[in-house]
């Protein structure tokens, strides 16, 4: 005998199912399975079954309802023979009696307490959340329609979501990061807005070895929230993404603890077919000189058409506030940039990405010109163009420390923020960012045959040329070359190849044709032979 709540509702008697009826009398059965053993005044039940608004003949039509759930019942055999469910009418109400154990919703609430009892293992607290998560069939009350049915999915959801996240700590802290790997993603799926769940995840692939899919994890959780919230990571999950990026081991928790209190936010599940209203927050070289100053018979990109703009190949400087204690290391001239010692510049890029990098990519008006809040000739304000122009200084630093994983971490953050910061006014802030993103390709190994100043100019025109969409690509692969690979001939060679077009967005760069178009580059400069593009690079 076995009562389901937890997908559609079910009925089955010895293996077999029973009709439930029609969904206006599956609510009544399950308003009564919900509160088994508690009685439940007769008009609560008219008010869960039609939401405050009942017809007139409401009272019969629920005797009706409850006559065909008794004769539904009856078909019911307990364990031990007889009938295992019944409705009993009482002075308070209709009581259904029936085992909890018998009813897929108690089961999993009793077992939840379970893996939260302090009093257990640790072994046995992560086997019974387990146990638990494994009886959810779908969406609870599948298909039921009323506020009531929607407010039960609600807390159902919640309690899963708590339940999802001490077992996947606990299984965290029993040394099977594997294991959540395996299991959370397809629970962040569901409910993208759980940030713990992250947490946790972000943690086990950073355990596991996958320090990179652990950073690229949290770049996605931070742009999903900043899209659909308007929000920033809280500071759990900032934190984690600073031990992650320092290389930090996750802190020491006592085996034994209580599971943490989830404090309600943002929740959503992607599975339900009406989404629950409340959201479920808890608490994701080129040098500084010239390159060979000759066209050496390499054409220009064809699609170059604008014009460079004034001051477009100078890079202001950062003004006084809460970031120029990296100025120094963002200047122009390699000479005269400043060494910082590794355990601080360690800790403010940390902080740096940890805390400023949400706040300053999810505004949609950053570095955006307002009408008459600046002069023509004002440079940028807003902290986004100074965090990247450090992300880029500190990835630099990193590189000339000998420090390969922090370094190509912290590029991956800085390019994906001078994507962003493109995206939202391109006139202004690609060309102030090129001379960083042209010393960051140089240190990939990627040279140039053309003068500096125009290659600035073609890397500051995200419109009219396609040279930031391939240096992104680029740069987000972690591509090393072990010889020069030289960006104008790539590009040449990319837009030249048979069927390909000329890209103005990541997305519309074919990796299989830029790496075509570089190893083409390879054969045409250094009349190498090398036939596989993995050769081509540095491991």
């Amino acid at each position: 005998m076995d009562f389901r709540l937890l997908g559609e509702i079910e009925v089955q008697s010895a293996g077999r199912p029973l009709d439930v009826g029609t969904p206006r009398q599956q609510v009544v059965l399950a308003a009564l399975v919900v509160d088994a053993r508690r009685p439940i005044a007769i008009e609560v039940l008219i008010d869960r079954v039609w939401d405050h608004a009942p017809p007139a003949n409401a009272r019969p039509v629920l005797y009706a309802h409850l006559s065909r759930i008794r004769g539904l019942l009856r078909q019911t055999v307990a364990p031990g023979g007889g009938t295992a469910a019944r409705i009993e009418r009482r002075h308070a109400g209709y009581v259904l009696e029936v085992d909890p154990e018998l009813v897929d919703l108690h089961r999993f609430r009793r077992l939840v307490e379970q893996g939260t009892d302090r009093q257990r293992d640790e072994e046995a607290r992560a086997a019974a959340l387990a146990e638990a998560l494994r009886l959810w069939r779908g969406e609870p009350l599948a298909g039921l329609p009323g506020a009531w049915a929607t407010q039960v999915r609600t807390s159902c959801h919640r309690q899963r979501l708590d339940a999802a996240v001490w077992w996947a700590e606990a299984e965290f802290r029993l040394g099977r990061p594997t294991a959540v790997i395996s299991a959370v993603p397809d629970l962040t799926a569901e409910y993208p807005l759980a940030e713990p769940l992250e947490c946790v995840l972000i943690q086990a692939l950073h355990a596991a070895g996958r320090g990179a899919e652990a950073l690229d994890r949290y770049g996605a959780v931070r742009r999903r929230l900043a899209e659909e919230l308007g929000a920033d990571p809280g500071e759990e999950l900032r934190t984690v993404y600073q031990n992650v990026l320092k290389g930090d081991p996750p802190p020491p928790e006592e085996a034994g603890a209580a599971p943490r209190t989830v404090r309600p936010g943002p929740l959503r599940s992607r599975a339900a077919a009406s989404p629950p209203a409340v959201a479920h927050r808890w608490t994701d070289p080129v040098s500084e000189g010239v390159g060979t100053p000759s066209d050496a018979g390499v054409p220009a990109p064809t699609r170059t058409t604008a014009a460079p703009r004034p001051g477009s190949t100078e890079t202001p400087s950062l003004p006084e506030g809460p970031l120029g204690h990296l100025d120094a290391a963002a200047t122009e001239t390699p000479s005269s940039r400043q060494r910082v010692r590794t355990p601080h510049r360690r800790a403010v890029l940390a902080t740096l990405v940890a805390m400023v990098l949400p706040t300053a990519t999810g505004s949609a008006h950053v570095l955006r010109r307002d009408e008459g809040e600046r002069d023509e000739n004002d440079g940028p304000q807003a902290p986004s163009f100074e965090l990247a122009r450090e992300l880029f200084a500190a990835a630099e630093a990193f590189d000339q420390e000998g420090k390969a994983r922090e370094a190509r971490a912290t590029v991956v953050d800085a390019v994906r923020l001078w994507g962003e910061l493109i995206g939202l006014d391109p006139d202004r802030n690609a060309p102030l960012l090129a001379p960083a993103v042209l010393r960051a390709l140089g240190r990939a190994g990627v040279d140039f045959s053309v003068l500096r100043p125009a290659l600035l100019s073609w890397l500051g025109n995200p419109v009219y040329t396609p040279y930031p969409a391939i240096s992104q690509v680029i740069l987000l692969q972690g591509w090393r070359f072990t010889a020069p690979v030289f960006l104008d001939v790539v590009v040449w060679n990319y837009e030249h190849t048979p069927g390909a077009t000329s890209p103005r967005d990541v997305a519309d760069v074919h990796t299989d044709v830029l790496k075509a178009a570089v190893l083409e580059n390879t054969r045409t400069r250094h009349g190498t032979q090398v036939t596989e593009f993995d050769q081509l690079l540095k491991h």
